[in-house]
C-alpha cells in the first residue's frame, strides 16, 4: 500500500467580507492579518458575451459581471490545500492580465472580501467551510469620499464615469447594506469588525492547537473507480463532486459489512452513476493511502480500479453526487479541487500505466 506522509488537518475556514465600494475592506484585511483573496480579481473580461449592461456600459455591480464558480473553486483550494492559482484582474482596463499564486502559509483562516462575497455563503456554508460573514456599515458620505479618492489615484475609469458611478451607489448604498444583513451578514463598522476578526482568528488557532495534539486520524475503508477515456489531448478520467462539497474525486464509497472492495465498486457505480458493470469490467489499479477530502482528521483506505467501460453520452450523476467532469491525466489543470488520494496517488499510478 502506498500511504502518505501527511498529517490530515481541518480545512482553513473562510470570512466573507462584504461592503460597499471603498468601505474599508481592504484596510479592514490588511489590520487582520490574514491571507486575503480579493473577489474582484474574479470579474469577467469587458469582452466577454452577455456581461448584463446598464446605461448603455457594462453594469459591474451586477454579480452576473462575476465569475462565482472560479471564485468558490479558488477558495475550496486555498482552505483545504492552503494554494490556489487565481487571476490578476485590471479595473482599468476591465480585463485579466494573468494568474499568479496565492499560499495561506499557516493561517487558519482566510478572508473573501468583495462586493459579491454573500453570493458565496450559501456554498461555502454547505461545505462546512463559512467563519463568519461580515458587512461593513459606515456613513454614505465617508464612503463615496473614500471610493472616489481611491477610483481617481488609481484611474480605475474616466472621472465622469467615477462620479456617476459613485452617486448611483451612494443611493444605492442603504438598500445594499439591508440586503447583505438579509443574506446572513453581521453588519459592524472598521473598528468593530477588525476586533472581531481578530477574535475569530484567536479562537481559530487555539482550536488548531488543540487539533495538533488529538489522537490518531481515524481511518476510513472505501472503495474508488476509475472511469477511463480516449480523447484527441490524451486520456481522462471521470471525477464527480458530492453535494455540499467542492472537491471531486472518483466514483466509489464505503464498504459495507462483509463486502468485497470489488462488490462494493460495482454497487456503488450503478447507485452513483445508473451503469451496471460486471466484475470483469474493472482492472486493480492499487490500493492506496490519503487525507481524506471532506472528513478532517481521517485518513481513507482504497482500493482503486480502472475501467474503459463506456457512459451515457449525456451522463447524469445519482444518489449523493451533484456534478461530475473528465479530468486529462496528464494536464488535471488548477480550477477544480481534486482530492488528495487523486492527487498524490491515483492520477501519478494512471500516467505510469
Amino acid at each position: 500500500m502506498t500511504s502518505s506522509p501527511h498529517r490530515p488537518r481541518a480545512p482553513r475556514q473562510i470570512i466573507l467580507l462584504v461592503g460597499p465600494s471603498g468601505s474599508g475592506k481592504g484596510e479592514l484585511s490588511r489590520r487582520s492579518g490574514l491571507p486575503v483573496l480579493a473577489l474582484d480579481e474574479f470579474y469577467r473580461d469587458l469582452d466577454e458575451p452577455g456581461l448584463p449592461r446598464r446605461y448603455g456600459i457594462v453594469d459591474w455591480d451586477d454579480p452576473a459581471s462575476w465569475d462565482a464558480g472560479a471564485a468558490l473553486e479558488a477558495l475550496i483550494s486555498l482552505a483545504h490545500d492552503g494554494a490556489a492559482e487565481v487571476p490578476v484582474y485590471s479595473i482599468s482596463d476591465s480585463r485579466r492580465q494573468g494568474m499568479r499564486r496565492l499560499e495561506t502559509g499557516d493561517a487558519p483562516l482566510l478572508i473573501a472580501e468583495g462586493i459579491f462575497a454573500a453570493e458565496l455563503i450559501g456554498p461555502l456554508s454547505a461545505a462546512g467551510l463559512l467563519a463568519d460573514a461580515i458587512v461593513l456599515r459606515r456613513p454614505v458620505p465617508v464612503v463615496f469620499a473614500l471610493r472616489l479618492a481611491r477610483d481617481l489615484s488609481e484611474r480605475r475609469k474616466p472621472p465622469h464615469t467615477l462620479l456617476w458611478r459613485g452617486w448611483s451607489l451612494a443611493r444605492a448604498q442603504r438598500a445594499d447594506i439591508a440586503r447583505w444583513m438579509s443574506a446572513g451578514m453581521r453588519p459592524e463598522g472598521l473598528h468593530r469588525g477588525t476586533r472581531r476578526v481578530r477574535h475569530l482568528t484567536g479562537c481559530a488557532e487555539a482550536e488548531q492547537h488543540l487539533r495538533a495534539r488529538s489522537p490518531r486520524p481515524a481511518i476510513l475503508r472505501i472503495t474508488a473507480v476509475c472511469f477511463l477515456r480516449e480523447t484527441a489531448h490524451g486520456t481522462e478520467v471521470l471525477a464527480v463532486r458530492k453535494r455540499g462539497t467542492g472537491t471531486y474525486m472518483q466514483v466509489g464509497g464505503k464498504l459495507e459489512p462483509g463486502e468485497s472492495a470489488l462488490e462494493a465498486a460495482v454497487r456503488e457505480v450503478e447507485e452513483e452513476l445508473g451503469v451496471q458493470l460486471a466484475r470483469e469490467d474493472l482492472s486493480l489499479l492499487g490500493d492506496f493511502e490519503a487525507s481524506a477530502a471532506n472528513e478532517p482528521n481521517t485518513l481513507v483506505r482504497s482500493t482503486v480500479w480502472t475501467t474503459h467501460a463506456p457512459l451515457p453520452e449525456n451522463l447524469v450523476v445519482r444518489a449523493e453526487l451533484a456534478d461530475h467532469r473528465w479530468v486529462d491525466i496528464d494536464a488535471p489543470g488548477t480550477g477544480a479541487r481534486l482530492a488528495p488520494l487523486m492527487v498524490q496517488h491515483i492520477l501519478p499510478a494512471l500516467r505510469i500505466r
